[in-house]
This record gives structure tokens, sequence and C-alpha cells, in this order.
């Protein structure tokens, strides 16, 4: 089963509306977005389970290969995603930095369709 490719920047960054720190806007053609910002509350704490639950439906059953712009953000979605009882999550720990940064590599700026 190919992996599920998930973004854990912000909405406005993975859709490349706003000004970023990497050489390119934009996120990896094929990717989710699950914002590792949405993933906590106020006090800074986790959400419950059942609202990670939820965050994270859309992301199937299968492995999930998760970035962001250098690996933080990515690291606190795996985070969240094990204690759910996934087994199959990794970290592309270069993320956006070193992607963008070759401009062999494609990007997709706006929503996924």
């Amino acid at each position: 089963m190919a992996p599920t490719v998930v973004c854990a920047l912000s909405p406005e960054t993975f859709r490349g509306e706003v000004p970023s720190r990497y050489a390119r806007r934009g996120h990896i053609p094929g990717s989710a977005n699950v914002p590792a910002r949405g993933l906590t509350g106020p006090d800074g704490r986790y959400l419950p389970a059942v609202e990670l639950r939820a965050a994270t439906a859309n992301l199937g059953e299968g492995p999930v290969w998760i970035y962001c712009g250098g690996g933080i953000s990515a690291a606190s979605l795996a985070l969240v995603l094990t204690l759910l009882g996934r087994d199959e999550v990794a970290i592309y720990d270069g993320s956006l930095e070193e992607w963008a940064a070759d401009p062999a590599l494609p990007l997709a700026v706006g929503a996924p369709r």
C-alpha cells in the first residue's frame, strides 16, 4: 500500500498563499494537510483522543509519511498518530526546507483537488 503523504504546516502555508522561508511556496503534490497546530488546545496540551482521531480520520489506514518545514511540526503529528495506535508513521526530516530547494522536485500551489 502506498503511503499517505501529509503536510503538518498551516493551511495557508500548505496552499502557498503566504511568504515562507523556503525556496518555493506550496506543498508536495498529492499530499493532504493536517496542521500540527490544530492538534493542541489553547493551553498547549494535545486535544482529547476523540478530537485527534477526527482531525486525522482522512489519512486512511495505511502508512503515513509526514513533512512540514523542517521536521518539528511533522514530529508533533507523528507523535499524535502513534499515540492513536498507528505504527507505520515516518517523518521526512528534510521536509520543505530540502524539497523546495531542489527545482527538479514538483510543488503544488492551492488547495488539493
